[in-house]
């Protein structure tokens, strides 16, 4: 068991067409999220989304906009019984390594503190580097999705990041789960 999943937003549970969400009505979830999302929670009683978005400094989303995306989700968990503790949010470009954008840990800290995670006994799964960078920085079992961003960073992932698996999307690693499990 994991204390805790951590995922991505965009391009990991969901599509990520623009770049930049910012209307509920551009929101999709992948089809195979909440499939993949079932036999996830065999394995943690604990789900947590950090996502960038760092369109609320530019301007490019709105928070309003945000919270209603985002409550969007937290219902689509709650319909599936799925235990989705928290949604964190980077809202600006701020980068170091206690920054709460990714890689920065700030998300993760705060989860850690306020759920009571082990987050070295967590897992993280994303479709971009800072998405692997940060696993490791934490001692996370780590996921690479090559959906969303994935395949533009598949060689710089695999050249520096050292992600225990890749896969395809959330169905296949929700799958392949047990083989960094062993």
């Amino acid at each position: 068991m994991f204390d805790a999943i951590f995922l991505d937003r965009d391009g990991t549970i969901s599509h990520d067409p623009y770049g930049y969400i910012n209307k509920l009505s551009d929101y999709h979830f992948f089809d195979y999220t909440f499939e993949a999302l079932n036999v996830f929670k065999n394995y943690t009683k604990k789900f947590v989304i950090v996502t960038n978005q760092s369109g609320l400094s530019t301007g490019k989303i709105d928070l309003k906009n945000l919270e209603e995306i985002h409550n969007h989700i937290y219902e689509e968990f709650e319909k599936r019984h799925l235990p989705l503790k928290k949604i964190y949010f980077s809202d600006n470009y701020e980068e170091g390594y206690d920054s709460m954008r990714k890689p920065g840990i700030g998300m993760f800290k705060k989860a850690s503190e306020e759920f009571q995670i082990n987050l070295s006994n967590s897992l993280m799964i994303g479709d971009s580097i800072v998405d692997a960078e940060v696993g490791k920085r934490l001692n996370m079992k780590t996921i690479f999705l090559l959906t969303g961003m994935g395949n533009d960073y598949i060689a710089q992932v695999k050249s520096t990041c050292n992600v225990d698996l890749v896969s395809k999307d959330l169905l296949e690693a929700a799958k392949d789960i047990k083989l960094i499990l062993e």
